[in-house]
């Protein structure tokens, strides 16, 4: 099983606003359906990647699949070295040489195209553009060759299940009036500001339901109490009725 790993961060942004920051990419968010099964997207940080390297027969979701389940991707390379197209090399000469770059874009470019879906917290968005600040970080894994490397980006998103020309043209303008501005900090060497949140109603809140600790705490002491007074009504009037019968006779011998 390969352990090499594309890590994914990303904030989120809407007409409305900022959505979501500092998120997880994992796969199911593109597809729950189809990808649930896989949690990483695997990376090959030494083989320049390019179409020309996969079959021509292969559709989108299939190229897809090869950098999501480890047996393909095991194959993937295996097939490389038999047509003599890999060749060992280290990370800083693969950082040297773009390739690390040049494979990082190509699999942000393959994941998140312009109408694909995202779903976050389950919620459903389509993808007006991605931006990357192509940057990346390389950390080293305890143990192994292969480091992890770890890159951050922003999506644009649409609310909803389609994306308009209209809505696509909207979102374009408010971008680039945000790049500009984000320009403008840059050449009066101040920081770029962050983008307005939006309201709470527009963010992606997880809608699955869960128990919380108070509200399992009163249906554990409910059921404690149920289970202690079923069949103790009785018990204790039957005590209470023997006890005056009791008492009774006490009186009778005493009379």
């Amino acid at each position: 099983m390969s352990n090499n790993i594309l890590k994914i961060t990303f904030d989120a942004s809407t007409i409305k606003g900022v959505i979501s920051t500092d998120v997880n990419y994992s796969p199911n968010m593109s597809n729950p359906q189809l990808y649930n099964s896989f949690p990483n997207i695997l990376f090959i940080p030494s083989i320049k990647l390019s179409n020309s390297l996969f079959d021509k027969n292969l559709g989108e979701d299939d190229i897809k699949k090869i950098f999501l389940s480890p047996a393909q991707f095991e194959n993937f390379i295996k097939r490389l070295r038999e047509k003599k197209l890999y060749e060992p090399i280290t990370i800083n000469d693969a950082k040297k040489k773009g390739i690390i770059y040049n494979n990082i874009t190509f699999i942000l470019n393959l994941f998140f195209k312009k109408g694909d879906k995202l779903f976050i917290n389950m919620n459903p968005y389509i993808i007006n553009n991605y931006n990357w600040n192509d940057k990346y970080n390389i950390v080293p894994v305890p143990g192994q060759k292969t480091p992890i490397i770890d890159v951050k980006i922003s999506f644009v998103l649409h609310s909803g299940k389609e994306l308009s020309f209209v809505d696509s043209t909207r979102l374009n303008c408010m971008q680039k009036k945000q790049n500009i501005i984000n320009d403008y900090y840059k050449l009066v060497g101040l920081d770029e500001p962050s983008g307005n949140t939006a309201p709470l109603k527009y963010h992606p809140v997880d809608t699955t339901t869960k128990d919380s600790p108070n509200k399992s705490n009163q249906s554990r002491r409910y059921r404690r109490y149920r289970s202690s007074t079923l069949g103790g009504t009785k018990k204790s009037k039957s005590k209470s009725k023997s006890k005056s019968k009791s008492k009774l006779k006490s009186k009778s011998k005493s009379k």
